[in-house]
Parts: structure tokens; sequence; C-alpha cells
């Protein structure tokens, strides 16, 4: 259960929440084990005040208290169902909401090597799959065992009515039992939900290889036995979908079973009880009805049980997989990204530190200096990109470094954002090497622009609102000013509230990187990275957002990036980075 601990403290945020949508689901199934029993006491009552009425006995029935109650129960069940649904299901959307911008954080923090280990199926069946089988974790695996304990200790309640013993034995009986559903659905659903999260991993991204790989399978003769191969991963994920699905449904017969079993039971030593005068007949009747209430909130324990173990098993694909075994969710909370593309090197909480070191935990308070000291670099192939490397950037001072296409700008970059690891050598920030920081105090502090422009669906307010969640419209309309975007912003239907398209597909390239730009205005970092800012946008443009962009770097450290000096805003030096090595550019 430890891969499920940093979910369920995510929880803890929501307590409030979770606490009243548990009380609905009780207050329902207490709603209808009241329905169902006082309907059996009430309509033998009635059958049997009227069978000595007609026998010339004097017998009378208070109608109206019972009647009422009945009518109480029914509108109470109906109308708490109602409410638990529509609660309860918007606090799992907001679980979702913010399950899913964790992990989408998460992800962004995997440096390029990383990454690419990471195929874009698998990518989005962690954003999709897995996490839609967490958001479940609450409302279809903690909450029933909850509610069907407090359900059987009603029972037991009214049981103890007619005899105080066969209650406690009851609770005994029943709570054994639903505990024993509950622990095989778990139990055997371990290696059946691993199984079925990594077969609909593996067929997801084969799928989504088999679409994104259309031209090259068709030109190499390989599409047929591509497509058998996807076909098969599908017939793997239905097979063991299918087994669970089994699976839950002879854990819902033997309980249910169970359940009737016991009613039956019941009816029975309440019969006796009746004929030795130790109840009334209403009352022998409503006990076995009691029980058989309890198949409602006793039937999902299986299914919980399974909810549980899938849970565990995304917990642990998400965890392993995404955070390299070293980091988990509760670490992004104090995360509220860059905007453009904030990102980390998960693994780089795990590196060793030097002998009596210890994490710097602060964030920075000023326009910090940066360094770089005799940094190499190997990638692919043994290529050599950076070669005993150097660089001093002063606190506040604007470094631009210009060079052709995979010269290792972009690399550079990376390591000063901790995203990517040096081979040898030291990158520090404000003195202090950024293997020793405490990533998520440092990043709130830091803006990095990546040469892709990363856009959602969604509007532009919602764009916007990644780099700053508080951020008002008037602040969205200056950033919007900031880069000469505010103007076609307002001429749309909506404004703010316009849909950007999947990908920002119904924006220009030039109008998305000025709404990524945008972003960085919304925030207010000390240490700022750009890499290729200006791409996509026409002279005019360019030098206009040039101009505001320059005067916003001004009070922090910024190290900008580009293919020549014209790429680049306002700097305070500019450096030429070649075969590896930097040098003056004359």
């Amino acid at each position: 259960m430890d891969e499920l601990k940093p979910y369920l403290r995510m929880l803890k945020h929501y307590r409030g929440r979770l606490i009243l949508g548990a009380v609905l689901m009780f207050v329902t199934s207490a709603s209808g084990i009241g329905l169902l029993a006082l309907s059996g006491w009430f309509i033998t009552a009635t059958a049997i005040t009227g069978a000595l009425i007609a026998a010339g006995v004097a017998a009378t029935l208070e109608i109206y208290i019972p009647g009422g109650g009945i009518r109480t129960f029914a509108v109470s069940r109906t109308v708490a169902r109602y409410f638990e649904r529509i609660f309860n299901h918007d606090t799992v959307l907001q679980l979702l909401r913010d399950l899913r911008g964790r992990v989408f954080t998460q992800l962004s923090r995997l440096n390029p090597a990383e990454m690419a280990r990471l195929r874009s199926g698998e990518l989005l069946n962690r954003l999709t799959t897995d996490i839609d089988r967490l958001d479940g974790l609450y409302l279809r695996g903690l909450s029933p065992p909850v509610v069907a304990l407090l359900a059987i200790l009603l029972v037991g309640a009214l049981l103890a009515i007619g005899a105080p013993w066969l209650g406690g034995l009851v609770i005994v009986v029943l709570t054994t039992m639903a505990g024993g559903a509950l622990w095989m659905a778990w139990h055997t659903g371990q290696q059946l939900t691993r199984d079925l999260a990594a077969s609909s991993a593996a067929l997801r991204a084969s799928a989504m290889d088999h679409v994104t790989g259309l031209s090259e399978l068709t030109a190499f003769g390989s599409l047929e036995h591509h497509r058998q191969a996807v076909m098969q991963a599908d017939d793997q994920a239905r097979r063991r979908d299918e087994r669970i699905a089994k699976r839950m449904t002879y854990g819902e017969s033997i309980l249910n079973s169970g359940i009737h079993l016991t009613a039956v039971l019941v009816l029975l030593i309440a019969l006796h009880l009746f004929q030795t005068g130790q109840t009334s007949g209403p009352v022998a009747v409503m006990m076995p009805l009691a029980v058989l209430a309890l198949l409602e909130p006793l039937g999902v324990l299986p299914a919980a049980g399974l909810q549980l173990a899938r849970a565990r098993a995304s917990a642990q694909r998400l965890s392993n997989g995404v955070s390299n075994g070293t980091g988990t969710i509760d670490g992004l909370s104090t995360n509220n990204g860059t905007g453009t593309k904030q990102t980390s090197d998960a693994s780089s909480k795990t590196t060793v530190q030097p002998a009596g070191a210890h994490p710097r935990t602060e964030g920075l308070s000023h326009a910090p200096p940066v360094s770089i000291n005799a940094v190499s670099l190997v990638r692919g192939a043994g290529a050599r990109v950076l070669d005993n490397l150097h660089l001093d950037v002063s606190p506040a001072e604007t470094i631009g470094i210009i060079g052709v296409s995979g010269c290792g700008k972009s690399s550079i970059a990376a390591m000063i954002a901790g995203q990517l690891k040096v081979d040898s050598g030291t990158v520090k920030i404000d003195g202090t090497s950024i293997e020793t920081f405490d990533l998520d105090a440092l990043y709130p502090d830091i803006a990095y622009l990546t040469q892709q422009t990363d856009l959602f669906s969604g509007s532009f307010a919602g764009n916007l609102r990644i780099a700053n969640q508080h951020a008002d419209e008037s602040m969205m309309w200056a950033a919007l000013q900031s880069v000469q975007l505010d103007g076609f912003v307002a001429s749309t239907d909506q404004g703010l509230h316009t849909w950007v398209g999947e990908s920002g597909m119904e924006l220009s390239a030039g109008q998305a990187r000025r709404l990524a730009l945008a972003r960085l205005f919304m925030r207010n970092p000390q240490l700022v990275i750009l890499d290729e800012p200006l791409t996509g946008l026409d002279e005019q443009t360019a030098e206009a957002v040039s101009a505001r962009l320059s005067d916003w770097l001004s009070a922090r450290t910024a190290i900008v990036f580009g293919h020549g000096p014209e790429s680049l805003p306002r700097v305070d030096r500019r450096l030429l980075l070649r075969a590896g090595a930097l040098s003056e550019e004359n």
C-alpha cells in the first residue's frame, strides 16, 4: 500500500468534502435499510391487526407514524442518492484535475534521455488510464468498505430489538464475510490488475505507433504485420479485462449468496423467537428484511477490492516509470509551473551529494549569478557536445548565446534548468551547485522557455493560468499586451475564453509562441532561460516584443539562446557557441 500513500495524502486537502460525501452515501444506505425494514414491519403489523379485528378482537394500530417513516425513508433515500452522486462526482472531478496537473508536472521533470524512453502512447496512457483509475480510489475503493461497515452496525442494532445476542452474532458474521470478500478481491486482483495495466499501456502505445508510422510501415511493406501485432495486443488486453470482470462477478455472487443465507438463518431464528413469545410478529418479519437490505452496500465490496488493486497497479506504474522510483506526487504541490515549460530532472533528487553537503532548501531572493565551470557533455554515440565549457553570468546580466542548430545551445539551457545532468564539471546558481538544490524550492524562481511551444487544448485564460493560477483578467490582458497579442484576443468572440484548439492548432506559429511568451510576464522569476524566444514572429512584431522583453529582463539574470543576433532581444553580452566552447562574438 506504500504506492498509494502519496495519493492518500492528497485526499487530506479534501477531507471535509470526502467526509460529507461518505455521510451522504451512508444516509442513502441507511434510508434503504430503514425503508425495507419498516415496510416489512408495517405490512405485517397491519395484517395482524386486520386479522384480529376480523376475528372480533379489539385491536388498534397507529398507522400515521410508521407511514410517515416509510415516506421519510423513501424521500431521503432518493434525495440523498441524488446529492451524493452530484457532490461526490464533483469532488472526484476536482481530484482528477489536481492529479492530472501534478502528474503532468512530474512527467515534465524527466530529462531528455528519460523522456526518450517513453513513447507517446505510454505518456498518454499514464495521463489518462492510470490517472482515471486513481481518481476512483476514494469513491469506488475507500468509501464502500466504510459505508458497508456502518450499514452492518445499523442492521445489527435493528436485530438487537428482537434479540441482542442475534444482533451481535450477525455483526460478526457479516463483517467477516464482507472483510473476506474485500480481501479476496484485493489479493486476487493484484497480479491481474498489474497485467491489465501493462497490456493496456502496450495496446495504447502500439496503436499510436501504428497511426503515426503509417507512411513508414507502408513504405517497408510491414503494415499488415504491425496491424496484426496491434490486434494481438488488443486481444490480450481484452482477455485480461474479461478475467477481472469474471473475478468481480464471482466475488459478488459469493457475497450475495452469503447475505441471503444469513437472512434465511435470521428468519428461522426470528420465527423461533416469535413462537416462544420473545418477539412480536412484525419484528420477526423486519429482522430478515433488514439483512436483505445489505445487498446494496455490501454487494459493491468485491468491486471495491479490485478498484483498490487497480489503483495500486496504476500508482506503481506512475511512481516507478515517471518519478524513476525516487520521487512522489507530494513533491509537486508547491510547484506552480513556469507556464512555458518548467521542467526538472527527477533523478537529480537522488544525486550523490558531496560529503558534508546539505540540500539548499530556500529559493532565490534576488537575481542570482550563474557559473558553468569545466563542463563536458557527451551525447548519443559518443559525440562530445560540450567540451570544457566555461561561463560566468553576473547578477541581473542578460547573456545572449548564438550558434548553429545542433551545436549544444539547448543542452546548456537544460543543464542550467537542472533538466540535464553534466558528465563532468559544475553548474552553479547563486553559488550553489544545481545538484545540491532542492528543486521544488528553486523552480518557482526560474522561468524556462524551450524551443517547443507547449499549449493545451483550452482557452487563452486557461493556458495563461498555467503560469499563475491566481491571475485575474487584468494581469492576463497586461501579459498579452506585452507580446502584442491583446488586439487579436480582443477581436475574438469570447476574448480570453476563446478556445485555442488542440496544442494551439487554432493559432499561427507566431501567435502560439507569443502566448507562450506571455506566460513569462505572468510570473516574477529571478532567473530566466529562453531558447529561441522570437521563433515564428515577423520582423515588426519581433522588434516590439523584443523591446518589451528586454525591459522585463533587465532586473533579472537572463540567458537567451538563438541562431543569430536578430533572434535575440537586447543583451549585455553576446557569445558564440562553436565546437562545444564559448567565445566572445566579434
